[in-house]
């Protein structure tokens, strides 16, 4: 899943549903335009569910300029490594420490190696 190409709803959702990691602690990008309030926007967006029309009534920008704002704080945050995708239950290894298959397979081979030169 490539953060930077979802669509803000999406990344909400994925966001609220343990998708995509976000950081506890909202950085501010000083470099970026309106960094005073770009971090607020982000926080009320992502974690209290505001909406871009609720966001710019609140903060005094049209609620487009409110989603630009937000879109681009995706943008650095994900290039940054802020936002990354949490791997699935079935993607994690449930024992880590089982001997991989491949392993196996290469060690019974050699058994049986060893077994019929032994005769």
């Amino acid at each position: 899943m490539e953060i930077t190409h979802l669509g803000l709803r999406r990344l909400r959702a994925a966001i609220q549903n343990q998708e995509i990691s976000f950081p506890s602690q909202v950085p501010v990008f000083a470099c970026q335009s309106r960094s005073e309030i770009q971090w607020r926007l982000v926080e009320l967006y992502f974690i209290r569910n505001w909406s871009c029309t609720d966001l710019g009534q609140r903060y005094g920008v049209t609620m487009e300029r409110a989603r630009q704002l937000i879109s681009q704080w995706v943008q650095r945050a994900a290039v940054l490594g802020y936002l990354q995708e949490i791997p699935g239950a079935d993607i994690i290894d449930p024992d880590p420490w089982a001997i991989p298959t491949s392993i196996l397979a290469a060690e019974t081979g050699l058994r049986s190696l060893l077994m019929a030169g032994s005769d």
